[in-house]
């Protein structure tokens, strides 16, 4: 779907700033799985307009900053497992994510959350250079203001069969932000030499048929016709036909005793 407020704008640029986003992600991932002795692995960032779609469901951490809100989602599958290697839970932290009921909120939990969804902020705000991470509220149900963009993070951990996600709301100021850094550092490029241009009938090549004239009898006087009949007949504009298709009409002149067409004009 194609979205206007993407149109003028160097969005083709936004692969830069997930690429930065996620070095940076990646070695806060890289820390716990030393810490933890984890296997974390970030896939591919999506940055793109939240079009007005609701938000995902679960616990939101929402902040308000000078460039708008900021928001905030971990998937406690994530959250449990980052527990579990925190904690030790040991082989019961499979069970865990694998089970359809999951346990009762902790405020360990809710305490790990804070903690979590503050060092990521603080990474993507960095980037914006916003040195402060704004107080932080809980929300089961952010609504997407005009103008937001979604950025989603995959997180998987092969050791556990992990596959979960972190999702961030920012709003239109932090990526017009972000839009105006990745042009500013854009550097004029040199126009490239063309080669010469081919000559037009090299580069297309069409069968033109010229219909010289049409003429309609009765069917009377086409029984009549003899060999060395005379029908007059007068030369006015010519078709030319693409294809049996009438795109011209053209005048006919002698050239060396040989019939050529000129004077081309669209046909109506």
């Amino acid at each position: 779907m194609l979205d206007p407020r993407t149109l003028g704008r160097p969005v083709h640029l936004l692969p830069r700033f997930t690429l930065r986003l996620g070095e940076s992600l990646g070695e806060l991932f890289r820390q716990f799985n030393r810490r933890y002795r984890a296997q974390y692995q970030l896939g591919p960032i999506s940055l793109k307009p939240a079009l007005g779609t609701p938000a995902p469901t679960g616990r939101w951490l929402l902040g308000e900053t000078a460039l708008g809100r900021v928001a905030c989602l971990v998937e406690r599958r994530l959250l449990l497992s980052l527990m579990a290697h925190r904690y030790g839970s040991g082989a019961d932290e499979t069970q865990v994510l694998a089970g359809d009921e999951a346990p009762p909120e902790t405020a360990t939990e809710e305490r790990l959350l804070a903690l979590l969804g503050r060092q990521l902020l603080e990474r993507v705000l960095g980037l914006l250079e916003i040195d402060e991470v704004p107080a932080l509220e809980s929300s089961l149900a952010p609504r997407n203001a005009p103008g937001c963009w979604s950025v989603q993070i995959p997180v998987s951990d092969g050791a556990l069969g992990l596959e979960s996600e972190i999702v961030l709301l920012l709003d239109a100021p932090c990526i017009d932000l972000v839009l105006k850094r990745l042009s500013e550092g854009q550097v004029a490029r040199k126009p490239q030499q063309l080669p010469e241009a081919a000559e037009l009938p090299r580069q297309l090549t069409l069968t033109l048929k010229a219909r010289l004239l049409e003429q309609t009898l009765p069917l009377g006087e086409l029984l009549d016709l003899r060999p060395g009949t005379v029908l007059p007949v007068r030369l006015k504009a010519t078709e030319v036909l693409v294809d049996g298709s009438r795109l011209f009409t053209a005048a006919v002149a002698e050239h060396q005793g040989k019939l050529c067409l000129t004077s081309f004009a669209d046909a109506e």
